[in-house]
């Protein structure tokens, strides 16, 4: 159901309602290039915005932190239950980062039971990107600046009102508390929403041609046929092994486990975020590695990227966010990596004759 706002009700209002007896999180204030999450303990009008784009930090940070401790050794009891949480202007770049997320740790052999709590506590209250970052590029992976699916609440503003949507029944049931300040949305509102959705698609789109990955590129096969192209290597030179460009994801999710001892000395274990760039991270007990060289480490996390996740779940594992190209202190944008993925497999795909 869309709804928008009676005319005695602003959409502080709203915000203000839902945030009544949840732990909340939203943008502080959109600063150019630049913004960043902030908990509180309820909206605070004036100080917290829902943003023009996303954050700098990704949303996963919420869900799987970059340090959790997992547990103390025989004390079940050790890690206190999460609140109710609300999580207001999420973008759909980190809104479907989640969809990776759930398919790693809620849907294997075994659920994480920390981060299946983290999801069944958050009602997502998401809204459309209303401008974009130099880096930003979601077209060319199949998705755009508004949420389709994921959210439980969706907000959009348009100069002819504001269209609120539920997504989920958990989102429904939300609305529900502010029902007396909703009304459902008319016709000329919704079309509206639907023209400036458009002009910002063409917006977005046109940045991307600009940049040379047009939308709507095979990806998967790019990466899969440029898999022997010597771009890796030469991406590679330039890449320092910081891991930036994996903790700043917003659908990366590699971890390690590292066990020691809490401060009275009882035995703990402690989640903690890993990297592919790293030169150990598949070194195996005996220390030998599958891939020993940068460059095949580079490669790994495109593969995995663009051919392992559309393989197994039908979607890329990256979302256009352009985090990667912005944490980067070597300089390297994605997007030039995949335009000369795109430039080589075709090259190599010609140079074979293959049909």
């Amino acid at each position: 159901m869309k709804w928008t706002l009676l005319d005695t009700y602003g959409l502080e209002d709203v915000l203000v309602a839902l945030s009544e007896g949840r732990e909340v999180y939203a943008q502080e204030g959109q600063k150019k290039d630049s913004s960043r999450l902030s908990k509180s303990t309820k909206w605070q009008t004036g100080f917290h915005t829902l943003g023009t784009c996303r954050p700098t930090e990704p949303l996963k940070s919420l869900f799987f932190p970059a340090r959790e401790f997992v547990g103390r050794w025989k004390d079940p009891a050790a890690r206190e239950p999460l609140p109710e949480r609300i999580v207001f202007g999420v973008k759909n770049c980190d809104l479907s980062s989640l969809a990776i997320h759930d398919f790693v740790f809620l849907q294997g052999v075994a659920k994480d039971p920390y981060y299946a709590e983290a999801r069944e506590k958050t009602l997502l209250v998401s809204t459309d990107c209303s401008e974009q970052l130099d880096v930003c590029f979601c077209p060319a992976v199949g998705e755009q600046p508004w949420a389709q699916q994921g959210f439980d609440i969706n907000i959009a503003q348009t100069l002819e009102g504001c269209v609120i949507e539920d997504g989920s029944a958990r989102g429904a049931r939300a609305l529900q508390d502010v029902a007396d300040m909703l009304e459902p949305a008319a016709d000329d509102v919704l079309a509206g929403l639907a023209q400036q959705r458009a002009e910002r698609m063409e917006e977005l789109e046109d940045q991307c041609n600009a940049h040379g990955l047009r939308p709507g590129s095979d990806l998967q096969a790019a990466v899969e046929g440029s898999f022997e192209s010597g771009l890796w290597t030469e991406f590679a030179e330039d890449c320092v092994e910081c891991g930036a460009c994996n903790f700043i994801c917003c659908t990366c999710h590699c971890f390690l486990l590292a066990d020691g001892v809490d401060e009275d000395g009882t035995a703990a274990r402690t989640k903690l975020w890993d990297a592919c760039l790293f030169s150990g991270f598949a070194r195996t007990a005996g220390g030998g590695t599958p891939r020993p060289f940068r460059a095949e480490r580079l490669r790994n996390r495109f593969d995995k990227k663009f051919s392992y996740f559309p393989q197994v779940l039908g979607k890329y594992a990256c979302d256009g966010c352009g985090r990667c190209t912005e944490a980067c202190i070597a300089k390297i944008d994605i997007r030039d990596v995949l335009r000369r993925a795109i430039n080589d497999s075709t090259a190599l795909h010609a140079d074979t004759g293959d049909d």
